[in-house]
């Protein structure tokens, strides 16, 4: 692979601009709190009769189920789902129902967190408004229920758990996670309190906590740049590199937040842009880009809103790592188990598995390939790769 440094400049592009149509929510909204209503009285009446509550829901079963379980899983009770419109076989490989009861300790906390997260959400949705999950977090931390959110995770996860139960989106709880994504470039949002967020703000902005706000979007850009980190993401920023790739570059700050996924796929598909990613070369690198490509395991059953399918994965390809001259370190044991996890998942081309095998070797960093000047990245790397079409 050769590499020539070029200064060029874009030629202006045309101003492309969508307006969203507000979504009107109120029956979506009333039918959810008849659903908590609903699950709550059944609660009561288990109580009533003398027997332990319980409350269950059905999630898929997919690719990553074994990536992510961890020991917290292993309080819940699980059993296959069935339903009768499908055979057994077919709900065994799809479907796995978790029954959440006060068969232990934990089972009691993850039960009372269940049912807190729920009432939050049924006050919420009648007054239609929303808060941050941190928020509630920071709520919870008192002495009547600081046991139940040891950390921030605790929470997002039953959150999860209720959006299950009453088979709806977690960000449909009126409950939102905290934004941590930035987005920089030539882009502008309009929200529906008549806000506008200008992305032309040195160092970026961060991406709004809830996309669907937003009801008007203007951009010159030709492409979504998505960077892995926030460090790399200012350095392209310093370099100028929304202005020479004519990009709108974006990142997650490690795996992305459900906005930060949604506003990719917003521009991908609302505005029509193309869509580059630029990871580590290593195995969480490589996960972060299938995040934003096919989907997570956490939210798989909100994979048709969250994946962007056409994310091309532009590099760092652990194959141009001898052409480029950096040195790699050994994988550690974690590196091998998620790559490992990573080729058994159903979606991974050769392409992909090619590159898997190189990686094996050794690993990188995107730093690592920064020339002596600093501008090598921005000013002959990504811009080669993208007008070579060199990505899978």
């Amino acid at each position: 692979m050769g590499f020539r440094i070029t200064d060029s400049q874009p030629q202006d592009a045309e101003e492309k601009k969508i307006d969203i149509p507000v979504v009107d929510n109120a029956e979506s909204r009333k039918q959810l709190v008849a659903r908590i209503e609903n699950i709550t009285s059944s609660i009561i009446q288990q109580i009533c009769s003398g027997r332990l509550p319980q409350i269950s829901y059905s999630s898929a079963r997919n690719y990553a189920t074994v990536d992510t379980h961890t020991a917290e899983d292993n309080d819940l009770e699980s059993e296959f789902h069935e339903e009768p419109d499908q055979n057994s076989e077919e709900i065994e490989r799809n479907e796995i129902r978790t029954v959440i009861n006060f068969a232990t300790k934990r089972g009691k906390d993850k039960f009372a967190l269940t049912m807190t997260v729920m009432a939050a959400a049924h006050r919420l949705l009648i007054i239609n408004s929303t808060i941050t999950r941190r928020s509630l977090y920071y709520d919870l931390k008192n002495d009547k229920t600081l046991n139940l959110v040891p950390e921030q995770w605790y929470l997002d996860q039953a959150v999860n758990h209720v959006a299950n139960l009453l088979n709806c989106s977690p960000w449909e709880l009126n409950l939102l996670p905290t934004s941590k994504g930035l987005v920089a470039g030539e882009l502008t949002f309009t929200l529906t309190n008549n806000r506008i967020i200008d992305c032309t703000v040195p160092g970026g902005v961060l991406i709004p906590h809830n996309i669907s706000e937003v009801i008007s979007v203007r951009t010159r850009a030709k492409m979504v740049l998505i960077v892995e980190k926030d460090a790399v993401f200012q350095k392209l920023l310093k370099d100028d590199c929304t202005s020479s790739l004519s990009c709108i570059l974006v990142t997650g700050k490690g795996y992305p937040d459900v906005t930060t996924r949604m506003l990719v796929k917003l521009l991908s598909e609302k505005l029509e842009l193309p869509v580059y990613i630029i990871v580590d070369a290593d195995p969480f690198g490589v996960d972060i880009m299938c995040v934003y490509r096919f989907g997570s395991a956490a939210l798989s059953r909100e994979r048709k809103c969250l994946a962007c399918s056409k994310v091309r994965w532009l590099g760092i390809h652990p194959s141009e790592l001898l052409a480029l001259g950096v040195n790699t370190v050994p994988l550690t044991e974690f590196d091998f188990s998620r790559l490992m996890a990573l080729e058994g998942r159903p979606y991974m081309t050769d392409a992909f598995r090619k590159e898997l095998e190189i990686m094996r070797t050794g690993k990188a960093e995107i730093e690592n390939v920064y020339s002596s000047s600093g501008r090598f990245l921005a000013a002959t790397y990504l811009p080669c790769k993208i007008k070579g079409n060199d990505y899978i």
